[in-house]
């Protein structure tokens, strides 16, 4: 066999070598030639991916009285086709937000396009969500309300509160969409809290609770509340007796008997006893000469006087004669 020519014994040579030497390195350089490839195929693949965007909504000034009841969305989101590289770039630098203007208080419905979208050539709007918003306005009025109070926990012991809670101012003025305006029947104040108080009158300044459905007051949202506290009353009603004449023994009374009412705390009430509801007219402080008017008549008011309680009698007025 002819010996092989110089040229093609040095090629030999050099493809063993590049073949069985540095295997190590040649493998990592090959790893890194497949990965970049695959990076850059990455770079052009045509995908869609979904992302939010902002809203901006402009809303009519305060002077045109009209206010949006629909609430609109932070965000929407957007379906994106185009490159990976593009897509990633856009949202690296961020959308811009959907800027919506209804300034004019009158549109009824806003429906989304690609025109209200800065997207790069290589980007395309496939599909928004939601794809459009049904809107819904009402006229801003204003209306005056009653202010009520209300009572939360119970005065110190053998104490009551006494009558209603008095508010100053009585009413309040509210504004915001018609419909919940005039639905609105009353403000509420946070509770006066009662406890522990003893006999007295207590002013405070409260605040009103938070309106619903965008009412608005119209000033300070406080009121004044005054509450009383006073001893328990008890009734009791003592009927037909009789009235006493103090000045003339012979005198008499038309009607004979009078209905006696007593109020007081309720161990006073409780303890009293029939005898001691003594109804009598006094004919000493009417001013009569007797001596010249020896059988006459007269109206006095009837008398009953009690310790610790308080006394009504019907009829409050009797004749008396003599």
């Amino acid at each position: 066999m002819s010996a092989l020519p110089n040229f093609v014994v040095a090629l030999l040579a050099f493809l063993k070598s590049s073949f069985t030497e540095n295997l190590g390195l040649k493998a990592l350089s090959l790893m890194f030639a497949v990965a970049l490839f695959a990076f850059q195929r990455g770079q052009v693949t045509d995908q869609a991916r979904t992302i939010p965007v902002g809203v901006v909504v402009r809303l009519p000034r305060e002077a045109a009285k009209r206010e949006l009841i629909t609430t609109i969305p932070a965000s929407i989101h957007v379906t994106l086709r185009g490159t990976t590289r593009a897509i990633d770039r856009l949202i690296q630098d961020g959308l811009v937000p959907i800027e919506l203007d209804l300034r004019d208080g009158q549109k009824d419905r806003i429906t989304f396009d690609a025109s209200m979208l800065s997207l790069p050539p290589d980007v395309e709007t496939q599909i928004f969500d939601p794809t459009s918003i049904k809107l819904e306005w009402d006229d801003v009025i204003r209306r005056e309300i009653p202010i009520q109070a209300s009572i939360t926990g119970k005065p110190a012991e053998g104490y009551v509160v006494e009558g209603e809670p008095e508010v100053d101012p009585e009413k309040i003025t509210v504004e915001g969409p018609r419909r919940p305006v005039e639905t609105l029947q009353f403000a509420r104040l946070a509770a006066f809290d009662v406890s522990g108080l003893k006999h007295g009158t207590y002013r405070r300044q409260i605040e009103l609770d938070e309106p619903n459905n965008r009412i608005r007051y119209v000033g300070a949202p406080l009121a004044s509340v005054v509450v009383t506290i006073a001893t328990p009353v008890n009734n009791r009603e003592f009927e037909e007796l009789p009235v006493e004449v103090i000045g003339i023994a012979t005198a008499r009374t038309k009607p004979k008997l009078v209905r006696v009412s007593v109020s007081g705390p309720p161990d006073v009430v409780k303890a009293l006893r029939k005898e001691e509801v003594l109804p009598r007219v006094d004919l000493t402080q009417a001013g009569i000469d007797f001596k010249e008017e020896k059988h006459g008549s007269t109206m006095l008011p009837v008398i009953v006087e009690l310790t610790d309680a308080e006394a009504t009698v019907q009829p409050p007025r009797v004749k008396v004669e003599w």
